[in-house]
C-alpha cells in the first residue's frame, strides 16, 4: 500500500488543479439561453471579466475620418460584414452629416455578429414594428402550428424538426433609435431578394472628397 501513496498523492493534485481551472474558465456565450439582464457596452463580452476599449481618435479632418472609416467598413473580421458594410460605406458615407459620421464612427466599434444580426433580422423582432403574432395570416399560423405538433422524425433530425428558431441579437437601448441602423436596415431590404443586386461582390475601392 505504501508503494500506492505517490500515485494517490498526484491524482490528488491533478483533480484539485482541474477544478481550480473549471472554475476559472469563463461560461461560453450561449445565443440560445436567456440574454444578459443589462445591455452589454461596447467591448464587453458575455462571461467575460474583462473589456476591450476602442481606439478613440481626434482632431481627424472630414476627408480623413471618412477615409478611415471606409476602410473600417470594408475590413472586418467576418466575410458577412465586410459585404453589408462595405456597400453601405459605397451608398452613404459620401452623403453623410458630421453628426451621422460620428455615429458611424461609433456604431463601428460594435461586434460584428451584433451588426450583422440588427441589420438583418426582421425589425418586429425587436419590438419596433409589432409582433410577428398580428401580422401573421391564418394560413401560415396553421403551418406553424402543425409543423410544431409533427413528431419528430428517427435518426439525427430526431431533435431538429419543429424545434428550429431563427437567431436572434436584441438591440440594445443605444442604438433603438439610431438614423445609421434605419438606414442600414433599409439598404439591407433595398438590396434584399433576386434582381436587386445583392451583396455578393465588394464594391470597387472609392476616394472621397468632400
Amino acid at each position: 500500500m505504501a508503494s500506492l501513496r505517490p500515485a494517490v498523492r498526484v491524482v490528488a493534485r491533478a483533480r484539485q488543479s482541474l477544478a481550480f481551472a473549471l472554475r476559472a474558465t469563463p461560461k461560453r456565450f450561449d445565443s440560445s439561453g436567456p440574454p444578459p439582464a443589462a445591455d452589454l457596452q461596447v467591448g464587453e463580452l458575455q462571461g467575460a471579466s474583462f473589456k476591450i476599449e476602442p481606439l478613440r481618435r481626434t482632431g481627424e479632418s472630414p476627408e480623413t475620418m471618412r477615409a478611415r472609416m471606409l476602410y473600417q467598413s470594408r475590413k472586418r473580421g467576418t466575410l458577412e460584414s465586410d459585404l453589408l458594410l462595405s456597400t453601405f460605406a459605397s451608398r452613404h458615407l459620401a452623403a453623410m452629416t458630421p453628426a451621422q459620421l460620428a455615429e458611424y464612427d461609433l456604431f463601428l466599434d460594435e461586434n460584428d455578429w451584433d451588426i450583422y444580426y440588427w441589420a438583418t433580422q426582421e425589425p418586429d423582432m425587436d419590438g419596433s414594428a409589432g409582433t410577428a403574432a398580428t401580422d401573421m395570416s391564418a394560413a401560415d399560423a396553421a403551418a406553424a402550428a402543425a409543423a410544431a405538433q409533427q413528431s419528430p422524425r428517427p435518426g439525427e433530425w430526431a431533435q431538429t424538426v419543429g424545434t428550429f428558431k431563427p437567431a436572434h441579437r436584441p438591440v440594445p437601448a443605444r442604438w433603438r433609435d439610431s438614423e445609421v441602423l434605419r438606414l442600414l436596415r433599409a439598404h439591407v431590404e433595398a438590396r434584399r431578394g433576386s434582381g436587386r443586386g445583392g451583396m455578393g461582390f465588394m464594391p470597387a475601392l472609392e476616394e472621397y472628397k468632400m
